[in-house]
């Protein structure tokens, strides 16, 4: 079984990403034993706590007491990127992204490819989320699991005739599970990943110029491209 981490980053003017790091559920003690020891790592080699939540925003701007001394914008973009290039180099996890301007358009996207995926390999999964949006998320994933309409990409679906054809999240187990994203470091290593591709999609000036525009590549070999071969970025980023 599948374990998907998912988080969502945001920008003011109504840009919305979504990404999800999945993980082999059987290997999970496995994992997360790779993923504490890189958070050892990151203790030893910068002073990062490695019990502190890192939140990608406030990481990025240089807010939080994240260490026993101060560190500035230019390490955390070096920590930033670390923190991309672990979760590619692990062999660990699989990161499937979207973007849209249409929030609700861009988390349901991002459900079907997985769900799409795990139909492919024969695989069930489980979807875990950071707290706040329980009642929403938990009635979308629940709608998507009994009705869930897709439109063709050629117009209409040539067993039905129809312009959408409801393909259910057959592949979902159970409800979501909501976790605090302090107590779980894969929430936080999603959280990276989404707001690495907002600010490859949505570039700004002051994190441009610390490399933020270009953390998301460190990502390109843990990223599915089959999952939408028209991404001009090639890296599959559904859009």
């Amino acid at each position: 079984m599948w374990f998907a981490y998912i988080d969502e980053s945001k920008d003011n003017n109504g840009f919305y990403i979504y990404s999800a790091i999945v993980t082999n559920g059987e290997r999970w003690v496995t994992t997360f034993e790779k993923v504490k020891e890189f958070r050892r790592t990151l203790r030893a080699e910068h002073g990062v706590y490695i019990a502190h939540e890192l939140h990608a925003w406030k990481f990025a701007a240089g807010k939080g007491q994240i260490a026993d001394h101060p560190i500035f914008k230019p390490e955390r973009a070096e920590i930033f990127r670390k923190v991309m290039k672990f979760i590619a180099d692990s062999r660990c996890f699989t990161v499937v992204s979207s973007c849209n301007a249409n929030e609700q358009f861009a988390f349901e996207r991002l459900m079907n490819r997985i769900n799409r995926t795990a139909e492919a390999k024969e695989q069930n999964y489980l979807l875990f989320f950071d707290q706040g949006a329980e009642v929403e998320i938990t009635k979308r994933i629940r709608r998507m699991r009994v009705h869930n309409p897709i439109p063709s990409r050629y117009g209409t679906w040539i067993d039905s005739g129809q312009a959408a054809q409801s393909i259910p999240l057959t592949r979902c187990m159970e409800d979501p599970i909501f976790k605090d994203s302090k107590a779980s470091y894969f929430i936080q290593l999603a959280d990276f990943c989404a707001y690495a591709l907002l600010r490859m999609e949505r570039p700004l000036a002051s994190r441009t110029a610390l490399g933020y525009d270009t953390m998301y590549e460190e990502l390109r070999p843990v990223s599915r491209v089959i999952t939408n071969k028209s991404d001009p970025r090639g890296m599959g980023i559904i859009r």
